[in-house]
């Protein structure tokens, strides 16, 4: 296949997760989650684990007073009986279910959750739906995507909780030609490849690569990078395009994943990344947030160069965002 890169077994648990872990409030979240999470388990025959974080006693209130050994312990008890009700529901729809509940902070108990059950994939609202919540959720939801090393598939707040997709048809895949942006590449083409679903690829010109005079060359040679991304096989069992943009990062993903009504992005990120800003723009968690379908955040390796240090290489690579 020459330079082309193939699709890979090791791979194949980023399209296929034999256990998904979906962190839930057991309140807010679950409504909405949970039609994606069913959708999600069944397309691939997944076992769905409801996890729940179940907030230290010491850091429970009520009325302005420590919350009792005995309050504490009801509070334990009914989070028992809501996953036991919500699972039995999910195994009625035909779909393996178990629950998990431990004490402690989502940020140190969800990652251990991955651990234990061996979940490939991560399933969390952004935020929530009633807006006492929606802070609380999303720091959450940060600290899961900040912790937690394997694919996380967020659902935002217009993500449609009526008509879920398991199975994607149009997946996005914004390549950033930044640090490894070939593994998160990979993992994209193989979803694909296992749904039979069409794909696009899609770089968007930095803005200090938008001023440069040879614009057009740069914009080609980036067009045949997202080419060589495309295994030779690839017609036989999907439909591939790649795009090149110009303006804003965030803004033309969007519209592109609008244009074309993708039911799924599949965005890279880079190990240590700044996701949930508080003061800057974030392209990541402003595509998170907007899009109107589901996001799987897929982490890149740690050992992966930078765009700065591939120039110092000798090699001009224009450096995208996310």
């Amino acid at each position: 296949m020459s330079e082309k890169i193939a699709s890979h077994a090791e791979y194949r648990d980023f399209a296929t997760p034999n256990v998904i872990l979906l962190a839930t409030d057991l309140e807010d979240d679950i409504d909405y989650l949970l039609t994606h999470a069913v959708a999600q388990a069944r397309s691939c025959s997944s076992t769905l684990v409801l996890a729940h974080a179940l907030p230290p006693t010491e850091c429970l209130e009520l009325n302005s007073r420590a919350l009792l050994p005995a309050d504490a312990f009801e509070c334990e008890q009914e989070a028992k009986r809501k996953l036991t009700n919500i699972a039995g529901f999910i195994r009625r729809m035909g779909v393996s279910c178990k629950t998990l509940l431990r004490e402690g902070f989502p940020a140190d108990v969800i990652p251990a959750m991955v651990h234990e059950t061996g979940a490939t994939r991560v399933i969390v609202g952004t935020h929530g739906r009633r807006h006492l919540k929606k802070m609380l959720l999303g720091s959450v939801a940060y600290e899961i995507l900040r912790n937690v090393d394997v694919p996380i598939c967020t659902i935002g707040p217009h993500v449609s909780c009526k008509s879920p997709v398991g199975v994607p048809k149009r997946i996005l895949h914004p390549v950033s030609l930044n640090k490894e942006y070939e593994h998160s590449a990979r993992c994209a083409l193989e979803i694909a490849q296992f749904y039979g679903a069409d794909i696009t690829l899609l770089h968007v010109l930095a803005r200090d690569m938008q001023r440069e005079a040879n614009t057009d060359q740069i914009a080609a040679w980036t067009r045949a990078e997202l080419e060589r991304l495309i295994p030779d096989e690839a017609p036989l069992w999907v439909t591939t395009s790649v795009e090149v943009e110009r303006g804003a990062v965030a803004v033309q993903i969007l519209n592109a994943a609008d244009e074309m009504n993708a039911d799924l992005i599949v965005l890279g990120v880079n190990p240590g990344f700044s996701f949930w800003p508080i003061r800057e723009n974030n392209t990541a968690y402003e595509i998170i947030l907007r899009a109107k379908c589901p996001v799987l955040t897929v982490r890149r390796p740690a050992s992966a160069r930078s765009a700065a240090e591939q120039y110092e290489n000798g090699r001009a690579v224009p450096a995208g965002h996310c």
